[in-house]
Formats: structure tokens, sequence, C-alpha cells
């Protein structure tokens, strides 16, 4: 009897919390920019992860799983920044998700030229596979997320 009345309870239920629900809103340029803020954020906190990595295999394993989740994460954004409409782009370039990201990308130049970063580029001139995994890095250009231009 009692699971009948919570059945029941339940089928009355559903339909209010059903329609209680609101419709996901739209993505608005402020959620955009955060999730830009974000990316870089992330990035510098890898960089970081990498440089003092204890060893030179944790740092290699940082490297790659920095370059895939990082990569996959540029290419989605690289995407959503070039879907913008052109006439969000052209009315206020100052409301463009990249355009309060100097600070962040001098907190990447400036981890960059850490002594850190100085001390890594002898770890990897010792360790083939680590200056390897260290080209993918750079070569990956993650902290780029001006979307590509569009091909002839």
């Amino acid at each position: 009897m009692k699971s009948f009345a919570l059945a029941a309870l339940l089928a009355v239920a559903a339909p209010g919390a059903a329609s209680a629900q609101t419709k996901p809103a739209a993505a608005s340029p402020t959620s955009l920019e955060a999730r830009v803020g974000q990316y870089y954020t992330d990035l510098t906190q890898r960089l970081r992860e990498i440089y003092y990595a204890p060893s030179d295999g944790r740092a290699i394993a940082f490297i790659s799983s920095t370059t895939q989740e990082m990569g996959a994460r540029r290419k989605a954004l690289r995407a959503e920044l070039a879907q913008r409409p052109a006439s969000a782009k052209a009315t206020n370039p100052a409301a463009s998700p990249l355009a309060s990201v100097a600070t962040q990308r001098q907190a990447i130049e400036e981890l960059n030229s850490s002594p850190a970063a100085a001390k890594f580029t002898e770890r990897f001139g010792r360790n083939p596979a680590l200056e390897l995994a260290y080209k993918r890095l750079i070569e990956a250009n993650l902290a780029e997320l001006n979307p590509a231009p569009p091909r002839p």
C-alpha cells in the first residue's frame, strides 16, 4: 500500500516538476568570456605542474595529458569564437572574450621565464623523451585562442 501511495505521489509531482524546470539560457558573451578565462587559468596551472614535476616521467605524463585535454578545449573554444556573429565582433571589440586575456597571457609568459622553466630546459637537455614531449607541447600552441582564418 505504501509503494502505491508513493508511486501516486510521484506521478502527481512529476508533471509539476517538469513544468517548473526552465529552459537553459542561451550562451551569453559573459559565459564565453568565463570559459576563456578558465582555459587560461587551467593552462597556467598545468604549465606550473609540468615545470615543477618531481621527475622526468611525471613531467612527460603531465605534458601528454595537457596536450590532449587542453588541445581539445582549445579546439572547442576556437570553434565557438569563430561562430560568434559578425555583428557582435564589430559592434564592441572590447567586449570580446579575448579582450581580457592580456593579463592571463602575461602570467603564462612570466611562468615561462621563471627559474623553474629555465631548470626545465636543462632537464630536457638530459632526457630526449622529455625534449620530444616538450616540443609537442610547444607545437600545440595552446596559448593561442584566436580562431584560425578561413581557408580560401
